[in-house]
């Protein structure tokens, strides 16, 4: 009895042991997850700080409670606060607008709230981002109160142009084509010539005016579209028309080419890009060459192109060509004019119509500008 109680009193003396080490196994583990815990939790916020410092706009990152994790020094100067004093915060109390934090596909423009509590206009883009298994909302913040301002002084630039200038230069017009014609006594040659040069400089002043108010309706998204029944041959002749009237012994030829298919297209504006684009086209064209005008069916979509003997286009100013208040190089032998809005304004038309346009040139070997519009409007 006395052998098989020692006997007892050692299996649990080592069961003890063995329970003890075990435990001790386990609260090491413990400590050790636990340590990893904290340094992934540097890790990450080690991370977020260079993602922040070196990010180019304000950055807020906020966590699923809709509380400020982090936020950058772009930021900061924004709202005029310091990190420490925003961090844990709710993000209302930047941007008061938001009620519900969500991810977004698209800008958005907000107030947002500085700590004078003076409100500012910002561009707020929010973005969704699953990192070390948390699951975080980063905010861009843009500063766009001077973009604000200068947007309304281009608007009431164009107001003043459209309601300023437009009238006076009707009136003097008017009043020259009456002196014209002789209603206040007859002119000489010379004084004819010189009204008429007159007349045509107020048509000048008057195409650059409609070119700067249809770019802002352009620029708005305010064009309007038309859409009639019409054809592909229509389009060409009326453009060609306008660019070289019957019996113009132009110096420069146009020869076309294209198919009759009808299409839907808000007429007169297909048409006017067409005069832009043969315009330019003759234009930068030496003297006894020719322009080619071609336009046909490609699939559901109608396509033109004008092709010109030009200096050409080099490839890297290619990019620029549809820009507004954009003017490449001209030769020596041409006159700038206009504002270089006309190629913009295409460009615009064209993709109020669902098209595409574009320009294949090589420098010293022409341009060929192309567009393609539906040959009818999507439902």
């Amino acid at each position: 009895m006395d052998d098989q109680k020692v006997s007892a009193e050692a299996m649990n003396t080592e069961e003890l042991r063995e329970l003890t080490n075990q435990q001790s196994e386990q609260i090491q583990r413990l400590k050790d997850s636990e340590q990893s815990l904290l340094k992934r939790q540097e890790d990450l916020l080690f991370w977020i700080r260079q993602f922040l410092a070196g990010f180019p706009f304000g950055l807020i990152m906020v966590e699923k409670d809709q509380r400020i994790k982090a936020i950058n020094k772009i930021a900061c100067e924004y709202f005029q606060y310091t990190d420490l004093e925003v961090l844990k915060q709710p993000i209302a109390v930047l941007l008061p607008q938001i009620n519900c934090l969500e991810a977004t596909k698209r800008q958005t423009r907000l107030f947002g709230r500085k700590k004078s509590g003076e409100v500012f206009s910002a561009e707020v883009y929010i973005n969704s981002l699953e990192m070390f298994g948390e699951d975080l909302l980063f905010i861009t913040v843009q500063d766009i109160t001077e973009r604000q301002r200068l947007e309304q002084l281009r608007h009431d630039l164009v107001a003043m142009v459209s309601h300023d200038i437009r009238a006076p230069l009707t009136s003097v017009r008017v009043t020259l084509e009456m002196v014209a014609e002789g209603t206040y006594g007859k002119l000489s040659n010379r004084g004819s010539e010189l009204v008429s040069q007159g007349v045509h400089s107020i048509e000048y002043l008057n195409s650059l005016v409609k070119n700067l108010l249809e770019s802002e309706a352009a620029e708005t998204g305010a064009i309007e579209l038309d859409y009639k029944t019409t054809s592909i041959g229509t389009l060409i002749k009326h453009a060609i028309n306008a660019v070289q009237p019957p019996g113009d012994a132009s110096l420069v030829s146009i020869e076309t080419e294209f198919t009759n298919d009808a299409i839907i297209v808000d007429e007169n504006r297909i048409i006017q890009v067409l005069i832009n684009l043969i315009s330019n086209a003759v234009k930068f064209s030496p003297e006894h060459s020719k322009v080619n005008v071609l336009a046909g069916m490609v699939g559901v979509e109608a396509k033109f192109e004008v092709i010109d003997r030009g200096p050409g286009i080099p490839l890297h100013q290619q990019p620029l060509v549809f820009e507004r208040f954009k003017q490449l190089n001209q030769p020596t032998t041409l006159k700038r004019t206009g504002f270089g809005l006309g190629l913009a304004i295409c460009k615009a038309l064209v993709e109020k119509h669902h098209g595409r346009i574009w320009v294949e040139s090589r420098d010293g070997q022409g341009s060929k500008f192309c567009f393609t519009v539906p040959i009818a409007p999507a439902n």
